[in-house]
This record gives structure tokens, C-alpha cells and sequence, in this order.
């Protein structure tokens, strides 16, 4: 027959099981911060890359016509997105003076902006035949 002490090591005192259910909120608080952080990591990398393919795709739009023409150009993509591009004659350090002959160079930026203060600018030089 059981005593009566003997009844009692059976069991889990309240505050041992106080100090189980802290040690586990604290773990399931940490792992619910990580879980978070890890999300919007990937909202913002699956932004950006969203960004990058909006001015590679206009970067193509620009640069698709024979003609490429100097100027600012903006507009934008929907509610989340806006675009700038600009393009401009581009002089090399130490350019020869023939090579305005027969080949003009243009510098050409596309920049995608969003969310108020993040953007993306992609930079390309092109050389346009303007015989």
C-alpha cells in the first residue's frame, strides 16, 4: 500500500509546471519572431524581383526601336509600382573623335520605384549607327 508522501512525487508540482509552460512560450515567442522575419524577407525579395523584371522589360521596350531619342520618360505600372527612364548621349573617358562618325553612344537608365521609398535602376550604354 501506498504512503501517503509516496502519492505525492507522482505528479508535476505547479511550479515546476509554471516554469515548463515559460521555457516553452519563450520558444514558441522566438520561433514565431523567426517565422515573421522570415516572411517578410521573402515579400521584399519576391518584391524586388518583381521590380527587376518591370525594368528589364521596359529596359527592352526602349531599347527595341532602331531610333533611341534622348529624353525623360515616366509613367506607371499599377498601384504598387512607378517608372522612370531617361536617356542621354554618353561620352566615354577618352573617347576617340572619330568614333562620333559612326557610332553615337546612349546611356540609358530605367529606374522602377514602390512602396515610397524603395527603387531599382538598371544602367545600359548603347551605340547607335546615326548615318
Amino acid at each position: 500500500m501506498k504512503t501517503n508522501r509516496a502519492w505525492r512525487q507522482q505528479g508535476f508540482t505547479l511550479l515546476e509546471v509554471l516554469v515548463a509552460f515559460l521555457i516553452l512560450s519563450l520558444a514558441l515567442g522566438v520561433v514565431l519572431h523567426i517565422f515573421s522575419l522570415t516572411m517578410r524577407t521573402t515579400d521584399s525579395a519576391a518584391t524586388r524581383q518583381q521590380a527587376l523584371l518591370l525594368a528589364e522589360s521596359r529596359m527592352v521596350a526602349l531599347t527595341a526601336p532602331n531610333e533611341i531619342r534622348a529624353g525623360r520618360d515616366e509613367g506607371r505600372i499599377d498601384d504598387r509600382f512607378r517608372w522612370v527612364s531617361e536617356i542621354g548621349r554618353f561620352d566615354f573617358p577618352d573617347q576617340d573623335e572619330g568614333l562620333d562618325e559612326f557610332l553615337v553612344p546612349y546611356r540609358i537608365d530605367v529606374t522602377i520605384e514602390w512602396d515610397s521609398n524603395q527603387e531599382l535602376t538598371l544602367t545600359t550604354v548603347r551605340l547607335v549607327n546615326e548615318q
